[in-house]
């Protein structure tokens, strides 16, 4: 039923939108019908001109998500735990986190260049500000409670964190993951339009330049449904690890 629910919504903007080309409401040389999108969409399949596109924005995307997760996690962990932590790096964090990712990019693009190494910078850059923030509230919203009955039966330091802390924080690690994924994936599109030779925001933004609009709205509608996938398949895996938590 819920699959239902998903189609009527969809329906109804391909409905509006033939109704719109139809009606000459907007020239159908800048806004092509459904079916000319859905042949050209076909055809990147078929001619196997998408993939080196989809391949190359899932590498970038992938590496620079993991390495944030790598980084940011344990990070958390220490800032949310340790109060001296804290005090060294909470203004730098403060004053970090302001900075938006694509106003990063020209310094990226300074040191690293045009490539894979700046937009995988900018991935880590947009993914790694939630992961770490929700790590740290997450850490810090430990039940005092489960602290001291943890220490009452003679659990040292290490134990604390496996056993006490770290379960009590995966619900919102997980939560900030799939924030991280998803703001990874729109800042890597915009980074791939502005340099980059592959991927989905590159094939996008050059189908525009080349006036080829069908394919454009086609490389858009496989944007659309990767980044809708990520999303749910983060959301998947935030439930499962959140589940024993959802059943008490």
């Amino acid at each position: 039923m819920g699959f239902v629910w998903w189609l009527v919504p969809i329906a109804g903007l391909l409905a509006i939108w033939q109704l719109t080309v139809m009606l000459k409401l907007v020239d159908e040389t800048l806004l092509p019908s459904p079916a000319t999108v859905g042949k050209a969409l076909v055809d990147l399949f078929v001619t196997g001109e998408i993939w080196p596109h989809v391949f190359a924005s899932l590498q970038r995307g992938l590496v620079g998500f993991v390495v944030a997760t790598v980084i940011c996690v344990p990070l958390g962990i220490l800032i949310g735990w340790f109060k001296s932590v804290e005090r060294v790096l909470a203004p730098l964090i403060e004053l970090f986190r302001q900075l938006p990712s694509l106003a990063m990019f020209p310094i990226f693009l300074l040191f690293l260049g045009i490539g894979f190494q700046s937009q995988l910078a900018m991935v880590v850059w947009a993914s790694a500000w939630p992961i770490l923030l929700t790590t740290i509230t997450g850490t810090r919203s430990v039940d005092p409670r489960l602290i001291k009955a943890a220490m009452t039966l003679g659990a040292e330091q290490k134990d604390l964190f496996l056993r006490v802390v770290i379960p009590s924080a995966v619900p919102y690690i997980a939560t900030g993951l799939r924030l991280g994924g998803s703001f990874a994936f729109l800042v890597l599109v915009g980074a791939e339009m502005i340099g980059a030779d592959a991927g989905i925001g590159y094939l996008v933004i050059s189908s525009q330049q080349l006036f080829k609009i069908p394919d454009m709205f086609a490389a858009l509608v496989v944007l659309g449904v990767i980044g809708l996938a990520i999303n749910y398949g983060l959301i998947a895996g935030e439930r499962r690890i959140s589940k024993w938590r959802q059943t008490n």
